[in-house]
């Protein structure tokens, strides 16, 4: 703001306009004006350090990206390697600075800057020793960013805080960071290409820049007007002639002593040659002046925040009207956010880092931690349905309760049900019947007998309950089996859990390939599936699920000349696989009765396998109301292994659990 003399004792203000600045080459000087004065990287400094709302902006971006550190990227890699790459995380300069506070300065220069430099000294095998941040306002470019000029000196500073450039600076010339020549301390120049700009940045955020010195301004006013308590609203005329100057004083004082308070008079004195007229009064007051400057605030802080491209205020601290404020809202915008801007900002300076980090002698990657603005909560129905049984009675204020070592006779029956099916039916069929007989808690029979206590089916039971059986269930043809576990329930809550489990991994691998493709949308299968350790099978039936549920976009195109697939997750994926009922996915967990299918199997076993369905856990919940028992108990009957004395209260089928797939035609 430049305040201008116009005559007859008036002043005119006028705001200076927030244009783009020039990069300006002057004959003689090695380097190129930073913007007509030199100075603007301090006016885009002073602005961050003056304007409240653009610094809670700048200062919120700037954790957000950094997240929480950077790590490791892969966890499997060999320990020499691994110690390598915390070596380099942990110190990169012999100041003793991390590469988190080495990567916090240089985003928060990219965020006030849109720019930043590195100073980078090799050592003598031509690896990168130290790396050190530099200030973005110390340094200048020659014309092509081949050699850069570092100085304190650019702008010299005055008392009341104002400044201009310097005549003569004194600098130090540095080469640009070259690989293919490897020595001395070079400036790495990190920014990213803007059409029609080559030499330095501008911000982001350069559309609101008047904004944001209206922002300033504001504070400025009203703090001049706190300090001094000098805020006009009465112009008093005396219109009885002109007095001298001592008069005038005198009189003022007078006026000063009698109706000036401790903050300051709030009225103006004018003396007037015209004598025909009596001293008047006049009203200088703005009408409703505290409801304009309460309008400029708020379209002040919008237009700030529309050109930092921030959708929710709350990110940053700052509630608006309008906004509740409650924790899902907050997590819908970070998620927004984290989508919008911090993705492509972290792949950014992973990608810097990670190739200087080789340069240092580092082979593996690192990322940056992503960070939450807020811890999730889980309902009660949630958090019931992951706590064990003490630790929600502990909760109700209960004891827990008395538990039971696990027998002998269970764990087996655990190690059965961790192998493949057949492997499971190998090892019952060379159990003796004694020995099944203690698996279940009975004691040994006599040989050759039947204990009473096992359950019989006549023929026309097991015709009532294969009838029962085919109401329910889907056709196999239906589906694509992903894989499938042989699985012997002793009761329903077994079978709950293991159910919770299955859903809980399809969930888990779901996210994990959203957050894969969230940041690379072209990353190929086989990368995904070496990423993630799960089969390539597996990750392509996970993906086409999510494709078919409308979690992602799938389409085919052009990159450098090569076709290539991207996988585009919707907005809210996440949020939306989170919500998602178990029973209504493409990618589910479903049972089945199997088996040999010979002329061996009793007439329920053939009966099941003629039915060749899958069913659901509601499905196999309402069958087991109608027949009066649980499902999981039904295997055929009391079953004779040929050709010996041994039995067993089973036969040679069994439940199996399925991951499947809903093929899309169907």
């Amino acid at each position: 703001m430049n305040v201008v003399n116009i005559g007859d004792g008036l002043l005119s203000l006028v705001f200076d306009d927030a244009a783009q600045p020039a990069f300006v080459e002057k004959k003689g000087k090695e380097y190129i004006l930073y913007g007509e004065d030199n100075c603007y990287p301090d006016y885009l400094l002073y602005l961050y350090n003056n304007s409240a709302k653009h610094s809670a902006i700048i200062n919120g971006k700037r954790d957000y990206v950094c997240g929480k550190g950077w790590v490791v990227a892969d966890e499997s890699i060999p320990p020499a390697e691994a110690v390598k790459a915390c070596t380099f995380i942990n110190r990169v300069n012999s100041d003793g600075e991390s590469l988190n506070d080495v990567s916090e300065k240089v985003e928060l220069d990219l965020e006030i800057f849109n720019g930043a430099y590195l100073q980078i000294t090799w050592n003598k095998v031509g690896q990168i020793a130290e790396i050190y941040h530099l200030d973005y306002t110390t340094g200048r470019s020659n014309k092509d960013n081949s050699k850069f000029f570092v100085s304190n000196e650019w702008v010299k500073y005055q008392p009341d805080g104002s400044y201009k450039a310097a005549s003569n600076p004194d600098f130090t010339p540095y080469q640009a960071f070259n690989p293919n020549n490897k020595n001395g301390t070079q400036i790495l120049y990190i920014k990213k290409y803007h059409p029609g700009i080559d030499i330095y940045t501008l911000p982001t955020y350069r559309g609101s820049l008047t904004w944001i010195s209206v922002d300033v301004e504001i504070g400025n006013y009203h703090l001049n007007n706190v300090k001094s308590g000098f805020f006009v609203n009465k112009l008093i005329n005396f219109n009885n002639g002109k007095p001298g100057p001592d008069e005038q004083q005198k009189i003022e004082k007078m006026f000063a002593n009698k109706f000036g308070g401790v903050r300051g008079q709030k009225y103006m004195l004018a003396f007037n040659a015209d004598s025909t007229k009596a001293a008047t009064v006049l009203d200088l007051n703005v009408s409703e002046s505290d409801k304009l400057f309460d309008q400029l605030n708020k379209t002040t802080q919008q237009e700030i925040f529309t050109g930092h491209r921030i959708t929710s205020p709350m990110l940053f601290g700052v509630k608006t009207e309008g906004q509740l404020g409650g924790r899902q809202e907050m997590r819908d915008a970070y998620e927004i956010f984290q989508n919008t801007y911090v993705n492509s900002m972290q792949q950014w300076l992973e990608k810097v880092f990670n190739r200087l980090a080789r340069f240092a002698g580092v082979q593996v990657p690192i990322r940056i931690q992503p960070a939450e603005p807020i811890g999730f909560e889980f309902s009660e129905a949630t958090q019931a349905q992951n706590m064990s049984k003490d630790e929600i009675r502990e909760k109700m204020g209960m004891a827990p309760e008395v538990k039971q070592e696990n027998t002998q006779s269970q764990n087996t029956i655990n190690a059965i049900n961790s192998l493949s099916p057949l492997v499971a039916n190998k090892v019952l069929e060379n159990l003796t019947s004694d020995e099944l007989r203690a698996l279940i808690g009975l004691q040994p029979a006599a040989p050759g007998s039947i204990p009473s206590t096992v359950s019989q089916f006549s023929a026309e039971d097991d015709d009532h309950d294969v009838a029962v059986f085919s109401e329910y269930g889907a056709d196999r043809s239906h589906f694509r089996i992903v894989k499938s576990k042989q699985v012997l329930f002793q009761d329903d809550q077994q079978e709950q859990e293991h159910f919770a489990r299955e859903v809980a991994d399809i969930s888990s691998l779901q996210a994990d390939i959203l957050d894969l493709l969230t940041k690379d949308p072209l990353a190929p299968i086989d990368a995904i599936s070496k990423k993630i350790g799960v089969d390539i099978p597996v990750i392509s039936d996970a993906i086409s699920t999510m494709a078919d549920d409308g979690l992602l976009t799938v389409k085919e195109k052009t990159v450098r000349g090569q076709q290539v697939t991207e996988r585009k997750p919707v907005r809210d994926a996440k949020s939306i696989l989170k919500k998602a009922n178990p029973s209504t996915r493409s990618i589910q967990v479903m049972y089945s009765y199997e088996g040999p299918q010979d002329s061996k199997n009793r007439p329920f076993c053939a009966k099941m396998l003629e039915l060749d369905r899958l069913y659901s856990r509601k499905d196999i919940e309402s069958i087991s109301e109608r027949l009066g028992y649980s499902v999981w108990a039904r295997r055929g009957g009391w079953y004779t292994i040929p050709g010996t004395n041994t039995h067993r209260p089973f036969c040679r089928h069994s439940w199996v659990s399925n991951v499947v797939v809903k093929e899309s035609n169907t």
